[in-house]
Formats: C-alpha cells, sequence, structure tokens
C-alpha cells in the first residue's frame, strides 16, 4: 500500500461518498476500515492519491439488495436516512491514510475478513470494464449526532460523490477506533495487499 500525504481532520468538508448504508455502519462501527473505489485515484510521484482526501459518509441503498452484503450484516441494516422524506442523515467522516491496488483476482481473498461486502460483490467490482480495484485504508471518525442533509437533484442516481454545498464542520468528532486498535487494521491490510511483494 501507498501511504499518501499525511492528511489532517479538515475543520469542514462539503463532498461525501456515496456507500452502501451497510458498509457506513460497518465502518462507523468499528467493523470495517477499508473502501473499494474502481477509479478516481492518481498515480502521482511517489505513489497514488485519491481525488479527495476526506469525505463524509452517505449511506445509501441503491444496489445494496441486488449485489449484497454478508449475511451477517445484510439481515441487521438499518436504514439511517430517510429518503422518502427528501433526507439522508451522514454520522462519520472517512479521512485516507492508505492506498493499495488489487490487479489479480486471486489476491480478493486476503480481504475477505477486512469487509463486509459478500465475495461476489467484490468480485464484480473488481472485473466491472477494466479489471482491478483500488483499496483505500481509512480513518473513520464519528459525530455524535447525524447531519439531517437536504437530498437535491445532484445526490440523485449511482455516483459516487456527492456535493454538499457548504462544508460540514467536523466539531465533535471522535475516531471510531482507538489509536492501537486502528493501527492494527491498517497493519492487517497492508499485510493482505502483499506489500512489498512483486
Amino acid at each position: 500500500m501507498t501511504p499518501p500525504e499525511p492528511h489532517p481532520l479538515p475543520v469542514s468538508c462539503a463532498v461525501a461518498f456515496k456507500e452502501w448504508a451497510g458498509v457506513c455502519r460497518a465502518l462507523l462501527d468499528g467493523r470495517q476500515s477499508l473502501i473499494l473505489r474502481k477509479g478516481g485515484i492518481d498515480e502521482a510521484l511517489g505513489g497514488f492519491r485519491p481525488e479527495y482526501g476526506a469525505f463524509w459518509l452517505y449511506p445509501t441503498r441503491v444496489h445494496q439488495a441486488q449485489q449484497g452484503l454478508k449475511p451477517s450484516v445484510a439481515g441487521g441494516v438499518e436504514d439511517d436516512s430517510d429518503s422518502s422524506a427528501g433526507v439522508v442523515e451522514i454520522l462519520g467522516l472517512a479521512v485516507v491514510e492508505q492506498i493499495g491496488r488489487v490487479d489479480r483476482p486471486e489476491r480478493l481473498a486476503r480481504l475477505e475478513s477486512l469487509h463486509v461486502w459478500t465475495a461476489d460483490t467484490v468480485e464484480k467490482r473488481f472485473h466491472y470494464r477494466t479489471p482491478g480495484l483500488y483499496v483505500l485504508g481509512v480513518r473513520v471518525y464519528r459525530r455524535p449526532l447525524a447531519w439531517r442533509v437536504n437530498v437535491t437533484p445532484e445526490h440523485a442516481g449511482c455516483k459516487t460523490w456527492v456535493p454538499l454545498g457548504e462544508g460540514l464542520d467536523t466539531i465533535g468528532l471522535t475516531p471510531a477506533l482507538d489509536v492501537a486498535t486502528h493501527e492494527d487494521m491498517m497493519k492487517t491490510l497492508k499485510a493482505a495487499l502483499g506489500a512489498g511483494e512483486g
């Protein structure tokens, strides 16, 4: 994995990352510390850089049922949003600390215990368009109370990044994991991605 430039916790953040509600919950609960990305990563001198180093987690159920989460997660996910009322609740901010790439499908199994997607879901993402996946190791921070964000036309559809207009401030955020546990997760992720292997 490639460590990007250190990204301090911003004072505010005006962009969110759309992800299944069950995955957002796993990130907020500290059961998962990685995000899979198909693209949007620049290969800069000395390593990879994501288009955003920090972003809010925007829970969605779009495609969640069709593709799937592990049964232990999918059965117990509560919908944190009230999309029928045009509101989504945002509880967490992710800060990217590590970036790696999986370019061989046989390596996907190494990540199996580190996330809540089904193996089939991850394999489909890997093979979509061009084979390969970027893996972002993230530190997640929680709000004591959710931001209630009005859903706008810019939020609709199958898009990854959602503009939030004015930035939401990060006052009162606390880490989802303590320092030691988070560092252990990052070491485990680094090993799973075969850092240093040819």
